[in-house]
């Protein structure tokens, strides 16, 4: 039967894009954002001001933080007529100075979404899009916690001091198990979503991190919501110590690996895997010590109130199981990846095509993932994977489809969006097709991946390799 038929044409280039980096540290909800993992956050970028008429433009910093239990979102507002009067529980907040984030964990369900908005005095308002809630206009979310500047506070009035305001708060990924593929997320989930700001009595704001464009009228807009990634290196942890790389020996690392399923497995699991009464050695978790200091300290003379005991080791041997754990932490930026990056590059932009389809540093395609940051964000094995391993189905996100509309246009892509009335399809074109769901004729979901996973075969081992060694270099700030 009739399906859908192409109404409207934009670039990708419109939908933002967020790489949410994890924080091993405690994050204290109190609205003032000065622990370390917030202050070394990257920021999601400058908003736009999607139906701006007039007055000053007045920006907003907002960044997101992970860990496996909560998605902690913060807001520094900048404001010179802070005002805000609502105080009832799911009331109209937005006419106040309001802040809000719409949520999708599944991008292929972008209209099963979730509303966290609150005002300069902490007054919240919750909404459930999804399709399967049937509990009214509002919601209660399980867990939350949030903190403004003007937190409590009976009202607040313009004042000649108003310069900015905050809003910190932290949502357990259990409010999204119905519709995420994963809770917590795992590294390299994408979801999508949007962070807006809203109101005010004087120089009253609209704008948000992905920009709305034309002929969508509103925030609740989901075929408007940007993409975020939660990548796996944390903030101000892991690997890293003052933004540097720590550096580990190879041969030390392979020799620690012998040592350690030797010595280490009657607690630990082979391999640095979980084991039965210790944990992996290779995950990124709050509790796990990050220089080499740290874990040479834990292994010679055990953790105090723990099972972890002082090990009888050699100083030599500890050192080297210290290289191993770091091997098991590191992403490919960590590593002295062989091969002439110069090289790469050329191999990246011409033989392999890789720049037809990622962008790197502003250049490239779109049609895959930003590869700018792919050093820190992967380790050297996945993405090695990436390059030689087919995938047995497309990953999320990536869906390839060939459609044709009832007017008898064809045309090929990956389905970015999906929902009950419409769907979005980034074409080979680099243009997204925005599509009503009653106009189609037919749409064929392609088995395989767009990705080529052959470049073994199809580059030399030199050739490889030296794009092994571009690719693990690429990460915008270095561990």
């Amino acid at each position: 039967m009739p399906y859908f038929r192409a109404f409207w044409f934009l670039s990708l280039s419109c939908f933002a894009q967020y790489s949410i980096q994890r924080t091993v540290s405690p994050i204290h909800i109190d609205g003032k954002l000065d622990e370390p993992a917030w202050r070394d956050a990257r920021s999601m970028g400058d908003f736009t001001f999607n139906w701006y008429q007039s007055g000053e433009k007045e920006q907003t910093v907002a960044k997101m933080l992970w860990d496996d239990e909560n998605l902690y979102v913060s807001w520094y507002v900048r404001d010179k007529h802070i005002s805000a009067y609502e105080k009832r529980r799911h009331g109209p907040v937005s006419k106040d100075d309001c802040v809000e984030i719409f949520v999708a964990p599944n991008p292929a369900k972008a209209g099963n979404y979730y509303t966290w908005e609150i005002n300069a005095i902490g007054t919240m308002l919750n909404r459930n899009k999804a399709d399967w809630y049937t509990g009214g206009a509002t919601w209660e979310p399980d867990g939350v916690e949030y903190r403004a500047t003007f937190h409590g506070a009976a009202k607040k009035d313009d004042a000649p001091e108003d310069d900015h305001w905050i809003v910190e708060m932290k949502v357990p990924f259990r409010n999204f198990a119905r519709d995420a593929a994963h809770t917590p997320p795992l590294a390299g989930d994408e979801w999508s979503l949007n962070v807006n700001r809203i109101g005010g009595k004087t120089n009253a704001q609209l704008s948000s991190w992905s920009p709305i464009r034309p002929p969508l009228k509103g925030f609740h807009s989901p075929e408007a919501f940007g993409r975020v990634v939660f990548a796996d290196p944390p903030v101000a942890a892991g690997a890293r110590r003052g933004g540097q790389r720590i550096r580990f020996n190879a041969a030390d690392a392979r020799a620690g690996h012998a040592i350690y399923n030797r010595s280490c497995t009657m607690c630990h699991g082979l391999d640095g895997a979980p084991g039965d009464r210790a944990p992996a050695l290779g995950a990124q978790r709050r509790y796990l010590r990050a220089t080499s200091e740290e874990l040479f300290d834990a292994i010679k003379n055990g953790i105090r109130g723990t099972a972890m005991p002082a090990s009888p080791l050699p100083e030599t041997d500890v050192r080297k199981i210290v290289a191993y754990v770091h091997s098991l932490r590191a992403t490919a930026v960590d590593l002295d990846v062989p091969g002439n990056p110069a090289n790469g590059q050329e191999v990246f932009l011409s033989k392999a095509k890789c720049a037809q389809c990622h962008m790197l540093n502003g250049r490239g395609g779109i049609l895959g993932p930003d590869l700018s940051n792919i050093g820190a964000e992967r380790s050297l094995a996945a993405i090695r994977d990436a390059l030689t391993v087919p995938k047995p189905v497309p990953p999320r996100g990536f869906q390839p489809v060939k459609v044709t509309t009832a007017a008898g246009r064809s045309f090929e892509g990956i389905v970015k969006n999906q929902h009950n009335t419409s769907f979005q399809i980034l074409g080979l074109d680099n243009k997204l097709h925005l599509l009503t769901a009653a106009q189609i004729k037919d749409i064929q979901f392609q088995p395989k991946s767009l990705m080529p996973a052959s470049f073994d075969k199809s580059l030399t081992p030199v050739e490889l390799q030296d794009l092994l060694a571009y690719l693990s270099r690429q990460a915008r700030s270095r561990r």
